[in-house]
């Protein structure tokens, strides 16, 4: 930057701004850039309470419909809360509408976020309207657990196991598709459609992270390639990538269509699956809970502190690089 030029927001990133503003920020157990905030309460529980802003120019995609956006912004608040192994008790959502806005459409919106706090059983709690120039929904969420059962982003070591609550690939092929126009097959559409316009938060899985040692646990709302970066920066250690989380159907249309697996994989983001870490000795426990839960987890590394970042070693896609880096915002514009 020459000196005396003004400084934008898109020339530093939203990473680098959370680190200029970290010192502001009052943070009595979980890290500054952990999922969610936490704080002791005189009863001796822990409020875990997060905050998540649904901008219809970022985070609405083409088609999309009202109701739709009001569960999406409720998924994204909620996830970060199941991410630190709690239960979402309550929302609250701060809203903001255009004067030119349909009030069909407005009330929509609102009965998707009473609609999704109900599928989490959550409470909705009202909260704020306001006038603004696109759609804006803003959702707190928060649930209370015991300080022994917050499972944060930092407390992996080297030889712990890296297990995700999904595969990955349908919102990549999604964006594609409704943003840049790709032609896919009405099949695949279907269950892309379904990833894209109506996320879930995987709250099915907190019989697992309230009962099992996890060691650490993030959500991959932002994309796996920033999920495990972050994890690994965060931890200190480098990630192996042994088994490649991605859906078959994905698998098989990159290879007809000559697309890298490794970009549909870890570029997408907004799949809210669990990427969560326990100890060798936990892996026949996680694995057998799973199943008598009628749940699904899929062991894709573990932290190794030989290496450097992450490295793929599953043998299908070893020869191909890795993606340098996923979302950003404020840098991708």
């Amino acid at each position: 930057m020459e000196e005396g030029k003004a400084t934008f927001m898109r020339d530093i990133g939203e990473k680098e701004f959370l680190s200029k503003i970290f010192q502001y920020v009052d943070t009595p157990l979980l890290e500054f850039n952990d999922d969610a905030s936490a704080i002791e309460l005189p009863s001796g529980e822990i409020l875990v309470i997060n905050v998540d802003m649904l901008v219809q120019g970022t985070d609405v995609l083409p088609g999309m419909a009202p109701f739709q956006i009001g569960m999406k912004a409720v998924t994204m608040a909620v996830s970060d809360i199941v991410a630190k192994g709690v239960k979402p008790v309550g929302c609250l959502a701060s809203v903001g509408f255009s004067s030119k806005m349909n009030v069909v459409e407005a009330e929509e919106i609102i009965q998707g976020i009473k609609k999704q706090c109900t599928s989490y059983d959550c409470l909705f709690l009202g909260g704020d309207l306001n006038e603004s120039k696109e759609t804006i929904v803003d959702i707190v969420s928060f649930g209370t657990c015991s300080k022994t059962k917050l499972i944060p982003r930092k407390g992996a070591i080297s030889g712990d196991l890296i297990y995700s609550t999904g595969l990955f690939g349908l919102t990549s092929l999604g964006f594609e598709m409704l943003l840049e126009g790709r032609k896919i097959e009405t099949a695949l559409q279907i269950k892309i459609l379904e990833a894209v316009y109506e996320p879930s938060a995987r709250n099915e899985f907190l019989a697992i992270l309230q009962n099992l040692p996890i060691k650490i646990c993030m959500d991959s709302s932002d994309g796996l390639l920033v999920t495990l970066n972050d994890l690994s920066t965060i931890n200190d250690l480098g990630i192996n990538i042994t088994t490649l989380p991605l859906h078959p159907e994905i698998k098989e249309f990159a290879e007809k269509n000559e697309l890298n697996p490794l970009d549909l994989t870890f570029k997408g983001g907004e799949e809210f699956e669990l990427i969560f870490a326990v100890s060798p000795e936990t892996k026949q426990i996680l694995e057998s809970k799973t199943k008598e839960l009628g749940l699904i987890v899929y062991h894709l590394g573990i932290f190794d502190s030989n290496i450097k970042g992450m490295k793929i070693t599953d043998p299908s896609y070893s020869n191909l690089k890795l993606p340098k880096n996923g979302y950003e915002h404020f840098k991708n514009k």
